[in-house]
């Protein structure tokens, strides 16, 4: 709703009995939020602070009331006090693993870390934590789960409905509020996923109206194929690239270690089963490593095959390779370790945080 002075006020956040207007900008144009100080107060020590002094002549005021200027944008303001008004609201809307979370809450997070509204802090921070997995039987059930959503997929006529990214997600916009908000928790996981991604694929790109035709570095035509993987590479920094870069690179050398260990096979053919698993692991790019260990893993033959105990060593060295793997991801990505995190003691129960937050 504009005001007669261009201002646009929030349909539902401008009370009249607010006691205090928040100004801030979004796309050139200002929003108006008349609110109350107390409530403010009540969820921030910022706010309370803000609004210690009494009003006098020289305060600046509109619509008859105190107003400040905030230096936030306007979008990210009114979801913040949305969230303070109408909390069931943003449990809504924090769907678990929704892939555009960690873009579209990245600045309500960061204001709440900014004024210091502990309880929606919280709440968001527990969120993105119980995104992304912290262990390896966790990362085994995302994947598990990621792969009967691509078995799900049937050709259809409108290429958007196969993108299974809609349904994962997304790395790049992790990492970036990962960064931003220090929540190293989710890094290693997500530097993991980003590492399996081909650059080429970009995920706004391949959703753009027309997208250009995408190319590698000689040139050459890359199809896009329903179910492959895409990421919001443009969001990366420098740091973020050189850490990709020497994830991949380590990963590399780790996956050439293992292959070169002893491991024998009496059957000594050139089709060696236990031979031909092994170099499974240096065979694609980008390559997936903890999935290629986990299938070598897996894998049986009868027992009178030739290659049978060969295999059975080679299975039981590939699960205990995976955990050495997932356990130095920091190190071969260069990450700070999790216990660099702030130590705030808060809970990762996700829905003992959503019933503090309903609590206020």
């Amino acid at each position: 709703m504009a005001a007669d002075d261009g201002i646009l006020r929030s349909e539902d956040l401008y009370y009249a009995d607010g006691s205090v207007v928040l100004l801030a900008a979004h796309a050139g144009k200002t929003h108006a939020f008349r609110v109350h100080k107390s409530v403010l107060g009540t969820h921030s020590k910022v706010f309370a602070d803000m609004f210690v002094l009494p009003s006098t002549a020289e305060n600046e005021t509109y619509d008859g009331v105190d107003s400040v200027h905030m230096p936030d944008d306007a979008k990210d303001l009114e979801d913040l006090l949305r969230a303070l008004y109408y909390p069931g609201t943003i449990l809504s809307m924090l769907e678990n693993r929704n892939p555009l979370a960690a873009i579209k809450y990245k600045g309500i997070l960061l204001l709440s870390q900014k004024y210091f509204v502990r309880v929606l802090q919280k709440l968001l921070r527990a969120r993105f934590r119980a995104d992304w997995p912290s262990t390896l039987p966790e990362w085994d059930k995302l994947m598990e789960h990621y792969t009967s959503i691509s078995a799900s997929i049937v050709p259809q006529h409108d290429a958007a409905s196969q993108f299974i990214d809609n349904r994962m997600l997304e790395p790049a916009s992790a990492i970036r509020l990962a960064r931003e908000a220090n929540i190293p928790e989710i890094l290693p996981a997500a530097f993991y996923m980003l590492s399996t991604i081909s650059p080429f694929m970009d995920f706004d790109t391949l959703r753009s109206s027309h997208p250009p035709p995408l190319t590698d570095s000689q040139g050459n035509i890359l199809l896009w194929q329903p179910g492959e993987r895409s990421a919001r590479w443009g969001l990366l920094t420098p740091d973020d690239w050189l850490c990709l870069a020497r994830g991949r690179h380590s990963m590399m050398d780790f996956a050439r270690t293992f292959e070169q260990q002893e491991g024998h096979c009496i059957c000594d053919s050139q089709i060696c089963i236990q031979q031909k698993h092994k170099k499974k692991l240096l065979e694609e790019h980008p390559q997936d490593l903890l999935r290629v260990l986990k299938e070598i893993g897996s894998l049986q033959v009868a027992p009178q095959h030739p290659c049978h105990n060969s295999l059975q060593m080679l299975a039981s060295r590939s699960m205990a390779t995976r955990s050495i793997l997932w356990e130095n991801l920091c190190y071969y990505f260069g990450l700070p370790g999790v216990e660099d995190d702030q130590n705030d003691g808060d809970s990762d129960d996700i829905a003992l945080v959503e019933s503090d937050f309903m609590d206020g």
